[in-house]
């Protein structure tokens, strides 16, 4: 997905390829999401991420957060790095411990 010329205007990866921007989350959910799971919730797409260790961080100034096409997500995991397809075997599915 973040290497799919047709996503690159929703989701693209950040200048140093440490982290990746999902920006316009509302059309990004649309058009993309859906195409690639079986849902098209931002939501949902971000509790899978955090899922498997990754951190987001919400780049959107506060007073545009309720509109969903100004917002911008950059999400990180150390071993989701550009160029480095050789680390993404080692990004598990975190355990979900009972209470």
């Amino acid at each position: 997905m973040i290497t799919d010329e047709r996503s690159g205007q929703y989701i693209f990866w950040t200048k140093g390829g440490h982290s990746f921007m999902v920006s316009n989350t509302g059309e990004f959910s649309r058009t993309i999401l859906g195409s690639h799971f079986k849902h098209n919730n931002f939501s949902s797409f971000v509790r899978q991420l955090n899922m498997y260790g990754f951190h987001k961080t919400n780049r959107t100034p506060r007073s545009t957060r309720a509109n969903a096409e100004n917002q911008e997500w950059e999400f990180s995991h150390p071993k989701f790095i550009q160029g480095r397809m050789d680390l993404i075997e080692e990004i598990k599915r975190r355990n979900v411990e009972p209470n």
